[in-house]
Formats: C-alpha cells, sequence, structure tokens
C-alpha cells in the first residue's frame, strides 16, 4: 500500500522510498512532515504505510485500522 497516514501527504501513495523514513520535503519543498514506515500482518498479507512522526500512536492506529478494515471486514 504504502499510505501516508496523516500529515502534509495525509492519503497520497508514496514508493520508491528506501529506509525506514523520509521528510515529505524531499517530495515537495513546501511540505514540513516526518514518516515512518511500519508494516502490519493481518492473516498473510503485509501491508505498508508511512506514518506521519507528529500523530500520536493511538492516531495513527487508528487511522490504519480503518484503511485495512476496508480490505479486511471483519477487523473492524
Amino acid at each position: 500500500m504504502f499510505i501516508c497516514i496523516g500529515g502534509d501527504l495525509d492519503g497520497e501513495v508514496v514508493y520508491d522510498r528506501e529506509g525506514t523514513y523520509f521528510e515529505a520535503s524531499e517530495i515537495d519543498a513546501s511540505k514540513q512532515s516526518t514518516y515512518n514506515r511500519q508494516s502490519y500482518l493481518v492473516g498473510e498479507n503485509i501491508y505498508r504505510f508511512w506514518l506521519c512522526a507528529e500523530l500520536s500512536y493511538f492516531e495513527i492506529t487508528k487511522i490504519a485500522n480503518d484503511h485495512l478494515a476496508q480490505k479486511h471486514p471483519y477487523l473492524s
């Protein structure tokens, strides 16, 4: 997936990033957010997101779970 959650790039899909984090300014100089890569395992599927470092763990987890529940309704 590689969907950005929160911050300046919220909802955008960002591929071609190496490492475990990146700055939104690498994509658009006017953006300020920092993103950390997080993987979620659901059954045998691995889903990857870019999570905004400025959001709380609670907020990020809720949003990521909402995205995953769209693909796997039994999670909601």
